[in-house]
């Protein structure tokens, strides 16, 4: 019995399938980057223009980003829920899957003396 051919097709299914692993692999976006800014009243920007909720998907989209794009939004530490899931509906509803909400990093330090 001659195992040529099985070992042969065994070997190239291997290799296909780590050369698919790679190649299937994404450079992932700047998330420290917001797209969009809710600021403490609710005013919503994107672009220097501010914008209505029912108009984001809108704007994002003619902006060039991607449905298969991770759209991150800068939102105040304490964010209203209802503009949240309203911003969230109209992103959805547009076609955005990938929407972040993010809010500023804040670091402190406590330097002690020796003593």
């Amino acid at each position: 019995m001659n195992n040529k051919p099985f070992l042969l097709s065994f070997f190239v299914l291997v290799a296909l399938v780590c050369w698919t692993g790679c190649v299937t692999t994404r450079v992932l976006e700047n998330t420290r980057v917001p797209e969009l800014v809710v600021d403490d009243s609710g005013v919503i920007t994107f672009n220097d223009q501010k914008l209505a909720v029912g108009k984001i998907a809108s704007a994002v989209r003619s902006a060039g980003i991607t449905r298969e794009q991770e759209v991150n939004i800068l939102v105040p530490e304490n964010f209203d829920r209802n503009m949240r899931n309203a911003i969230y509906a109209d992103m959805i509803k547009g076609g955005y899957t990938r929407t972040i909400f993010v809010t500023n990093r804040k670091a402190t330090a406590t330097v002690l003396k020796k003593k």
